[in-house]
């Protein structure tokens, strides 16, 4: 579980990563930025680690709350 979480926290920096490099792709000079071509693939990138960084999280916190929950109807 520590794997995983270490895991997540990884995820979250890549995500705040993409996210802090395309605010900054404004800043490159425009010439670059028509030769490079990449604010499709940026916002792709976005899309997709956000999704994953979700999906991870939520898997994540479910594992983290029903772990040790007993479901045969005992009273612990």
């Amino acid at each position: 579980m520590i794997k995983f979480l270490f895991f997540n926290i990884l995820l979250t920096f890549l995500n705040l990563f993409i996210l802090i490099y395309s605010y900054s792709l404004k800043f490159f000079p425009i010439k670059w930025r028509k030769k490079v071509n990449q604010d499709t693939i940026v916002g792709l990138a976005i899309i997709f680690s956000t999704m994953i960084n979700f999906f991870a999280w939520a898997i994540y916190l479910y594992l983290l709350f029903f772990e040790n929950l007993d479901f045969s109807g005992e009273t612990i």
